[in-house]
C-alpha cells in the first residue's frame, strides 16, 4: 500500500509532522513537506481545463504530483492558522484542480494541529477537499492541541486519535481491494448491485 503525507506546517520537526509520523507508524508511507519544494499558487489561467494539465512549472507539477497520482491514500496535515490551514498546504490544494477527477477513489484523512480554537474549520477545510476529488475520507479526522515545539507529546488523546486513523486506514484498503477483487472476478462486483 503506497501512502504519500502532505505536510502543511512550515516549521521544522512540528507538532503536526509529529501526529503525521504517528499514524505513519501504522501504514508506512512517504511524508511530502510542502515547505521544502518550491510551491507557486495557482493563477487561474484555466489552461489546464484544456490541456488536462498544469502549466506552472515547478516542483508540484514535477514532483508531488506524481506520488500522489500513484497513492493509494493520502493523509494531509496542517497547522491551524487562522482557523483554517496553512498557506503552504491552501497553495497545494488549489494546485490539484489541474488533476480533478485523478484522485477518485483514494483514501484521504486530515490532520490538524492547533490550540483550542479553530481546529474544526481546518479539518472542514480538509475533508472538504477530499471530496472536491471523489476520495473516500477515512474519518472526521484528528485535532491535536498544541503549539510550542514538541508540545503535541502530551496530547495523548491526538496520539491515540493518529494510531486509530492508521488503523482505520489499512481497514479501509482491505475492504477496497476486496471489492476490487470481486468485480474483477465478476462476482458481487459494485457494478453487479441493483439497488
Amino acid at each position: 500500500m503506497n501512502v504519500v503525507y502532505i505536510s502543511g506546517s512550515p516549521r521544522k520537526k512540528s507538532n503536526t509532522d509529529y501526529l503525521l509520523h504517528r499514524v505513519m507508524d501504522i501504514t508506512g508511507g512517504e511524508l511530502i513537506k510542502l515547505s521544502d519544494y518550491t510551491i507557486k499558487p495557482c493563477v487561474s489561467c484555466r489552461e489546464c481545463m484544456e490541456g488536462g494539465v498544469c502549466i506552472i512549472d515547478d516542483d508540484m507539477k514535477n514532483i508531488v504530483m506524481p506520488r500522489i497520482l500513484t497513492a493509494d491514500a493520502i493523509v494531509i496535515g496542517t497547522p491551524v492558522y487562522f482557523n483554517n490551514v496553512a498557506a503552504q498546504l491552501k497553495a497545494f490544494m488549489d494546485r490539484t484542480w489541474s488533476i480533478r477527477g485523478r484522485l477518485r477513489n483514494k483514501i484521504g484523512a486530515a490532520v490538524v494541529v492547533g490550540r483550542r480554537y479553530g481546529a474544526e474549520g481546518a479539518i472542514t477545510a480538509v475533508n472538504s477537499f477530499l471530496l472536491k476529488h471523489d476520495m473516500i475520507v477515512a474519518n472526521r479526522g484528528v485535532s491535536g492541541e498544541a503549539f510550542e515545539v514538541g508540545e503535541i507529546t502530551g496530547d495523548y488523546e491526538s496520539i491515540k486519535a493518529a494510531s486509530e486513523l492508521g488503523d482505520r486506514i489499512l481497514e479501509l484498503a482491505a475492504a477496497l481491494s476486496g471489492l476490487r477483487q470481486d468485480g474483477a472476478d465478476g462476482s458481487h462486483g459494485p457494478a453487479d448491485h441493483k439497488g
